[in-house]
């Protein structure tokens, strides 16, 4: 196959140097053309060598993810350099006297004009023309609309709260899951550590109760991206490709992807808005598991995963009991009550 792209570049470059004479023109015909062959063909095989080195280092580039995004942002940037070369053609003609080096000059300034544009462009991951929509402010940077895609990653599926919200159609739209999430679900379900392989498990069971509920639209994508090892970084480039907002309780992931541009659904961050708010002097029933930081101090929680700290609840410790709430304290890992035992009041115990 080498062999063949030699022989055509040669005879395209003996043939191109023997009609234009570019090789020592003053002399005779048989020894000039001879020589212009030689040449020529030389050139034009070293040309087809060097493309041809080149396809096969660009080749897995062209086959890895977003190349096709890539060769259209090339080709855009190539037109728009082309002017460029057309101002360096005349700008070459009008400073140097006609001839044939500056003809070959000028078409090594289109070539180059155009391969440099078509190089930056390919460094671009993103379409260029969706940047230049958003730059010129028609589009709006965090608006989400309504029924979009939604992806749902790893730790949204284990914590197991995403099932209800689903079932009871609070989220809109088509539910994404891919094979590289379930792939990491399925590594942690086959984990050696207990802890570990139960939340793999219960997350399968939850997208397999998703799967038959009639009112989730729910699929599983095969999207991959090899050249990205980690799974957060692909939910993003997911989330890109597909216009997607995506479903997470991850917190370093709900950073990343902001600065990204990605839209964003935190569970946690749901869960925090409608949580029940209390006020001091309200009665509620809490479990009293573990002894507090302080003296005296129980802890217990709520069903909703809220931190109840029981002033004179050590003794309580086992039990559930009714409680007054005296304070609230909204902190970044979410709320906490402070309540003290219904009926008694503050006391050391000794």
């Amino acid at each position: 196959m080498l062999a063949l792209y030699l022989i055509i570049g040669a005879l395209i470059g003996g043939g191109v140097s023997f009609a234009y004479r570019l090789f020592f023109p003053a002399l005779p015909f048989p020894a000039q053309g001879a020589i212009d062959w030689l040449i020529g063909g030389l050139i034009g095989a070293g040309i087809a060598l060097i493309a041809r080195l080149a396809f096969l280092r660009a080749l897995p580039s062209l086959r890895a993810e977003g190349a096709n995004v890539r060769t259209i942002n090339g080709l855009l940037l190539a037109i728009g350099a082309s002017p460029i070369g057309v101002t360096l053609y005349f700008a070459v003609s009008t400073a140097f006297p006609p001839g044939d080096g500056v003809r070959i000059a000028q078409g090594i300034l289109l070539l180059a004009s155009t391969a440099v544009g078509f190089s930056i462009g390919w460094t671009f991951d993103s379409p260029l023309w969706s940047l230049m929509r958003e730059e010129g402010g028609s589009t709006a940077p965090n608006h989400r609309r309504v029924g979009r895609s939604k992806i749902l990653d790893t730790s949204v599926i284990i914590d197991g709260r995403i099932g209800d919200l689903l079932s009871t159609g609070f989220v809109d739209g088509k539910i994404i899951v891919p094979e590289f999430v379930l792939v990491e679900l399925q590594n942690i379900a086959d984990s050696s550590n207990s802890l570990r392989r139960r939340k793999g498990r219960r997350g399968l069971e939850i997208l397999r109760r998703l799967m038959d509920e009639d009112g989730v639209d729910l699929c599983v994508v095969s999207q991959d991206y090899p050249t990205i090892r980690e799974v957060d970084r692909k939910l993003i480039r997911l989330a890109k490709d597909e216009d997607a907002a995506l479903i997470t309780t991850d917190y370093n992931l709900n950073r990343v992807a902001q600065v990204e541009g990605v839209d964003i659904l935190n569970i946690n961050e749901l869960a925090n808005a409608v949580k029940p708010r209390f006020i001091p002097g309200e009665a509620i029933s809490v479990e009293v598991i573990d002894r507090g930081e302080e003296i005296n101090q129980g802890v217990g929680y709520l069903d909703d995963g809220t931190m109840v700290v029981v002033e004179n609840g050590r003794r309580h410790i086992g039990r559930t009991i009714k409680a007054t709430v005296k304070t609230t304290l909204q902190t970044d890992a979410g709320r906490m009550l402070f309540v003290e035992p219904a009926g008694e009041g503050s006391r050391w115990e000794r």
